[in-house]
């Protein structure tokens, strides 16, 4: 008779090792990943510095500048009204587009801008030519304003053996009563793209400001120079973002709100096709010539270039606004090429290649997003794009071969003894995933199968070795091979034992369906014969197999020691999915699930299943439900173990009346049960259930809350 004690002390928990020095050829990895991290940073920063104003340094450097400006725009200031000159304007005023247009109609303007209240009028045209009858009633124009500032042009032309500079300035007459006049020379790169004024621009007369300088001092009462001798631009959008009117509609011809030009400094000059003195010349690249913009006349994009009135605009809303941008200290921009492709080494060579890169291209990337905000809000510009354009994918390359030279044989070795406990894809994930190899472990959710062969103790008695360890080897072929094609993890073999995992060390999908899909595979393996070699010849014999499978928590990793490497997953779970097995002898089953597994399995119904009750296994305090997994319910007529109607039917009524506490109901039902069974000369489970209702008597326990549970006191 069989003892039901009503409490066992649990198992002691597992013992968590604590972390031990990490062992020589981890640190031997850990020191070559840090020198390849030194060596290729420092290569990196060699190439910066060597970059910085020079060679191909001097094309990032530009980009830098030019590449904020293609995904932002911002408003110019409204203070700023262009009148500008174009073919139409020629045309509506009768004039010749061969010839500059006359004065007299830029008099009419000033006195017009005069009568509407413009502050300040800036003429973006040269007037050095004396024409007396034009200048007359334009300098009683200008001086009647008292606010108006000439452009100026230096010139250079060669002369014998030396070039001869000049400056090409508007009449004296008109300069007398001018507020002021300055150059509107504007500085271009090598490209041609306009990305810097001069202020002040040094000439064989002297230093003389430029036009938006003029007007800067005119406007502020500051006479002083700015403390920046060629500062960058902050160009406010591409051609056309400025507000204009064509002069021939403002003298007359067109609609012009009144308060157009009231209070505004109102800038006069040419725009493309405008014909005279500057036809076709005024015409200047910028950041954002590259970007198309839509043609009014045709519907379609088009590359412009900007008119050189929108250049000279563009530099006088900066010198009002103090809106330059400048540029970062060299010494500081120096430091930033310098230590920046170390940040960008470590994070590629000391994490895996995947994660590395992909941080690595996210610090590029957060370069570019400073440099921009930088520039854009902070006027402050910097060659971010050698660290992010040239810096970051030269250390990725180099780090990419570094992790190849340092980690592939060790990778190798790796996946190829993980191949001989797992499937070929799980092993290629661990071949790419970084997979610790140090003492102790983490917490997983996992799922566990024991399997054990039945009778394999007596059917070993007798045999010779040699013939014992063939009958393992066939049987370890058919469970490896149901466990791997369904992607679980052999952990150890122990005996004629085999314990399997999934979840751990890597995650599935699906875990809980594919560990019972392996134990259903085992077992339609395991009811094929195999030939045993004995002393009186050679004997097919079937091998049953017991499988327990359990889900839960449980501690994964290197369990073992310095010296060797014992990946495993430990803790209640695992006792559980063994004391399961176990537990297939004393139910006369297969294969046993704990209801947690049940409950995990995104496909439950696809099972046949029966309930076989809540047993306290031995060395617990919770009973757990367990349930019989017999086959797959669409295909019932091969399930691989077979049971009549009427004695599930039985056991279950059984079952219910012995957890409802009708402990008489339940013998009745178990005994009809039991007589029921097919299988064995009497069903082992109704047995054990008979036993427990004898050790309990007629009644349940008033003393403490009956839970239905069977109290087991072996494994």
């Amino acid at each position: 008779m069989r003892s039901f004690p009503s409490c066992i002390p649990d198992d002691p928990a597992p013992h968590i090792p604590e972390r031990p020095e990490v062992s020589k050829p981890r640190w031997n990895r850990r020191l070559k990943r840090l020198g390849a991290t030194l060596l290729i940073g420092a290569l990196a920063s060699t190439m910066g510095v060597l970059l910085l104003d020079r060679g191909p340094g001097l094309g990032l450097q530009r980009l830098s500048y030019d590449l904020p400006f293609r995904f932002t725009e911002s408003e110019p200031p409204d203070e700023l009204v262009l009148v500008y000159l174009d073919e139409a304007t020629y045309t509506d005023l009768d004039q010749p587009l061969s010839q500059p247009l006359d004065r007299r109609f830029h008099a009419e303007l000033t006195k017009r801008l005069t009568a509407v209240g413009a502050r300040t009028i800036v003429f973006d045209i040269l007037f050095h030519d004396s024409r007396p009858e034009e200048d007359e009633p334009f300098a009683r124009a200008i001086e009647a304003h008292g606010r108006v500032v000439l452009a100026g042009e230096r010139m250079r032309s060669r002369g014998g053996s030396s070039d001869r500079d000049s400056l090409l300035l508007a009449t004296p007459d008109l300069r007398r009563v001018a507020a002021g006049w300055g150059l509107t020379a504007v500085p271009r790169d090598s490209d041609d793209v306009i990305r810097r004024v001069l202020p002040v621009i040094e000439t064989p007369f002297g230093p003389r400001p430029s036009l938006a300088e003029a007007v800067r001092r005119l406007e502020t009462g500051d006479e002083n120079p700015p403390s920046i001798a060629a500062p960058m631009l902050h160009h406010y959008g591409r051609a056309g973002t400025f507000p204009g009117y064509r002069l021939s509609d403002v003298l007359g011809g067109g609609t012009i709100p009144e308060d157009a030009f009231r209070d505004k400094i109102v800038i006069v000059g040419a725009r493309q096709n405008a014909g005279g003195f500057d036809a076709g010349k005024d015409l200047f690249l910028t950041p954002y010539s590259a970007i198309p913009i839509e043609d009014p006349a045709t519907g379609t994009r088009v590359l412009r270039l900007t008119p050189g009135v929108e250049i000279q605009a563009t530099a006088m809303g900066n010198a009002l606004e103090g809106s330059w941008i400048v540029r970062l200290d060299p010494g500081v921009e120096k430091w930033i090429v310098v230590l920046l492709p170390f940040a960008f080494a470590g994070l590629a060579c000391l994490l895996p290649p995947i994660r590395g890169g992909l941080l690595c291209l996210l610090l590029a990337t957060g370069v570019g997003v400073a440099g921009t905000l930088a520039q854009q809000m902070g006027g402050v510009q910097s060659a971010w794009a050698i660290p992010a354009f040239a810096q970051a994918p030269l250390v990725l390359v180099m780090a990419l071969g570094a992790h190849y030279l340092i980690e592939y044989s060790a990778r190798w070795k790796l996946r190829r003894a993980f191949r001989s406990y797992m499937s070929e894809e799980q092993a290629r994930q661990i071949d790419e995933d970084e997979v610790s190899l140090e003492l102790g472990g983490r917490e997983v959710e996992a799922t566990i199968l024991f399997s054990d062969l039945e009778g394999f103790t007596a059917m070993s008695e007798g045999l010779p070795p040699q013939s014992v360890s063939k009958a393992l080897i066939s049987y370890f072929e058919r469970a490896t091979e149901g466990i791997l094609d369904n992607d679980g993890t052999i952990i150890k073999y122990v005996g004629d034992a085999v314990m399997a995992t999934w979840g751990a060390p890597l995650k599935v999908d699906r875990e809980a369906d594919r560990a019972i899909d392996a134990a259903i595979q085992m077992q339609r393996a395991s009811a094929r014969p195999i030939t045993l070699e004995t002393t009186g010849g050679k004997v097919e014999k079937v091998l049953g197999t017991r499988v327990g499978i359990n889900r839960g928590p449980g501690l994964a990793g290197n369990l073992g020691s310095r010296r060797r490497f014992d990946y495993s997953v430990i803790g209640d779970t695992t006792n559980t999915a063994a004391r399961l097995e176990g537990l297939n002898k004393m139910l006369g089953t297969s294969v046993l699930v704990s209801e947690a597994v049940l409950d995990a399995c995104t496909e439950p119904d696809r099972f046949l299943t029966r309930r076989m009750g809540s047993f306290v296994l031995k060395g617990k305090k919770q009973g757990i439900g367990v349930f019989e997994v017999m086959g797959e319910r669409g295909d019932a007529a091969q399930a691989f173990r077979q049971r009549q109607e009427a004695y599930l039917i039985a056991y279950q009524e059984g079952l219910g009346a012995f957890e409802s506490g009708d402990l008489m109901a339940a013998r009745e039902a178990f005994l009809e049960a039991k007589l029921l069974h097919d299988f064995f000369p009497e069903d082992p489970a109704s047995r054990l259930f008979l036993d427990a209702i004898e050790s309990l008597g007629s009644e349940v326990p008033k003393e403490q809350a009956w839970r239905g549970e069977v109290v087991l006191s072996s494994k």
